[in-house]
């Protein structure tokens, strides 16, 4: 599977439990701390923004501004959700996306790097929603093994200082080992 194959994978299966969050589940905690489910949406969703801003030339503090400006969710969750994966898809498809320099909280990166960070996200997130709402919590094999290059290739904590629990044996599935090196226990 290949990088622009995995954003549209991982969009799916964050899309797919989204659709699955009733009313009363949008205060239910998350594995990130201090995050609950709708804070967790609004960030992959506001996200999801930023990178269509960087990507059509905004700087990171622009970008940012323009994404804070805004409710991330709105009326219809899912209607941003879907509004705001489409332009993100829309620009790493654009001529030269990936190999262009972005600025970015991390410094200026290119496209392609920038993908995976995004990549990354939207799939630790969708099993962080998964666990939060009792969904499915199963990814997709070729998704895991993409992201688990991703994170095995990329500086430590991701550049945001995420850390391994380093508690999964190694006999243990791909999944499970991409959750343990993530800092999520599966």
């Amino acid at each position: 599977m290949d990088l622009l194959d995995a954003l549209g994978a991982a969009t799916e299966e964050f899309g797919r439990r989204l659709a699955r969050v009733r009313p009363d589940m949008w205060a239910t905690a998350t594995p990130c701390p201090e995050w609950d489910v709708q804070y967790l949406a609004a960030h992959v969703i506001g996200g999801n923004r930023f990178a269509a801003s960087i990507l059509g030339g905004l700087s990171a503090s622009e970008a940012i501004d323009q994404v804070m400006s805004s409710p991330q969710l709105g009326d219809d969750p899912m209607t941003a959700w879907q509004t705001t994966s489409t332009a993100q898809t829309t620009a790493f498809y654009r001529p030269n996306a990936l190999s262009d320099h972005v600025d970015h909280p991390l410094g200026e990166i290119t496209g392609h790097h920038f993908l995976e960070l995004r990549v990354y996200d939207i799939t630790l997130h969708a099993w962080d929603l998964a666990r939060s709402i009792c969904a499915d919590e199963e990814l997709p094999p070729a998704l895991v093994d993409v992201v688990i290059a991703i994170v095995e290739n990329g500086p430590p904590g991701m550049g945001f200082g995420v850390e391994a629990l380093t508690l999964a044996p190694s006999n243990s599935s791909p999944q499970a080992r991409l959750l343990d090196l993530c800092g999520r226990r599966s």
